[in-house]
């Protein structure tokens, strides 16, 4: 899941900002980079940038698992900001304007590809494929790729461009 994280830094208030000083040589050491993110989760649970910052380190980690629940926090995050239901199953096309590119859906879609990538990789292909499908439901521009990546994960992990030799 990435993100536009220069429009997101604006939104982290500073005393959150000066916790995360510690985050910032996350690949030079990954054990003080993850106790600055959870000081910081600690002041602000539900701030969508920390959240994202989050996510993103776990991510890059390979520790999918751990990124999971950071990308569902955004998903109710967002959810909430553009008065959808928590559940993804039961948001439809007509329940918000998706349309649009803006940040609230933009936010909600990748933070399902993201659940459905890291479900795909941990072997639930099923329940990624079943994610997946629902964001190209409410994606049908495809401009997060959901589509293509649930084409991918229904076959197995088989892009394809793979199929062309």
């Amino acid at each position: 899941m990435t993100y536009d994280i220069e429009a997101f830094e604006a939104d982290i208030p500073p005393d959150i900002q000066a916790l995360l000083g510690g985050a910032e040589t996350a690949y030079e050491d990954p054990d003080r980079a993850e106790q600055a993110l959870h000081a910081a989760l600690d002041k602000a649970p539900d701030n969508l940038a920390l959240r994202v910052a989050t996510y993103t380190f776990y991510f890059y980690a390979n520790r999918l698992r751990d990124a999971m629940p950071h990308a569902e926090a955004c998903l109710a995050i967002s959810a909430t900001a553009l008065g959808l239901p928590q559940d993804w199953r039961l948001v439809g096309p007509e329940s918000a304007s998706f349309s649009g590119f803006e940040r609230p859906q933009r936010v909600y879609l990748k933070s399902l590809v993201a659940l459905g990538y890291c479900r795909a990789r941990l072997g639930d292909v099923e329940g990624a494929e079943t994610i997946l499908r629902k964001a190209a439901s409410l994606d049908p521009a495809d401009r997060v790729g959901a589509g293509r990546l649930a084409d991918v994960v229904a076959r197995g992990g088989i892009d394809d461009e793979d199929d062309e030799d």
